[in-house]
């Protein structure tokens, strides 16, 4: 029951410098899955000496590139892969004079290739012995996030989005609570973007039952160059609860909570 972090950044900047990978979180249950594969997410996966055939599927919370662009990769290297993506991953939406269109960012052939479980907030779906919630964000573009439980794990990622009055109740009781957060504490959020230092203690207070370890990830230069080891302690204090910022290629014992760094 781990959990490796394939990379803690995210952001259009993250991606073109890599001071931070970019390449998701991959979630080792039982049933093995990556979380929104970014650019490098295979590569670091077999660096690290996982093996991307052996593995069962994909879960991807929107279409933009830092959260998506390997997801094609790794569904090609699984005979039979399942797959999880915010609906307009996979679907294309009609180009209307008042409103966007969307083009999938899973390829057709890949589509085809797996069992695609198209979800929006709400919805729900169980792969081998893993519950997959599906979570609101309120976000630029349509976006979703996820909680996971498996046994005694259970597990929540806000994905990319601000706050917003009621997200507490997706997440209340979860043990673990991976949020990102690219905004640093005392800045003010532009509505429908990103979540804020501020944003995240307040997403906490307001649960009725806090999680046992929050870890802040999606970390772009913005939040680096706000000291990491301060903004966590600033909601730690706050929340009254352990809270850590994400390393690239760190693990999370999912049942002991026990954190270990990667050591080249």
């Amino acid at each position: 029951m781990k959990l490796t972090f394939l990379g803690s950044g995210g952001s259009s900047r993250m991606m073109a410098t890599q001071v931070r990978k970019t390449g998701g979180m991959l979630f080792d249950l039982g049933t093995k899955f990556v979380v929104d594969p970014g650019p490098g997410s295979l590569y670091h996966a077999i660096h690290l000496g996982f093996q991307p055939e052996k593995m069962n599927g994909v879960l991807v919370s929107h279409l933009h590139p830092d959260h998506c662009t390997d997801a094609n990769a790794y569904l090609d290297a699984i005979e039979k892969p399942f797959l999880i993506a915010e609906q307009h991953c996979v679907k294309d939406k009609k180009v209307t004079k008042s409103k966007v269109d969307y083009f999938p960012c899973i390829s057709v052939f890949h589509q085809r290739k797996s069992k695609v479980h198209a979800v929006k907030a709400g919805d729900k779906v169980k792969i081998n012995d893993v519950e997959i919630n599906v979570t609101k964000a309120d976000h630029y573009d349509p976006t979703v996030g996820f909680r996971i439980r498996a046994e005694n794990i259970d597990v929540g990622y806000t994905s990319d989005g601000s706050y917003f009055r009621g997200m507490e109740k997706y997440f209340d009781g979860c043990t673990v609570l991976i949020a990102n957060v690219i905004i640093p504490k005392g800045q003010n959020p532009q509505p429908h973007k990103y979540m804020s230092i501020d944003n995240l203690i307040k997403l906490v207070n307001a649960m009725k039952d806090k999680p046992d370890l929050i870890i802040i990830s999606h970390l772009n230069l913005w939040m680096l160059r706000s000291n990491m080891w301060k903004q966590e302690k600033i909601v730690q204090d706050a929340v009254k609860v352990k809270t850590i910022h994400a390393e690239d290629f760190m693990t999370v014992d999912l049942k002991t909570l026990q954190v270990t760094k990667y050591k080249k």
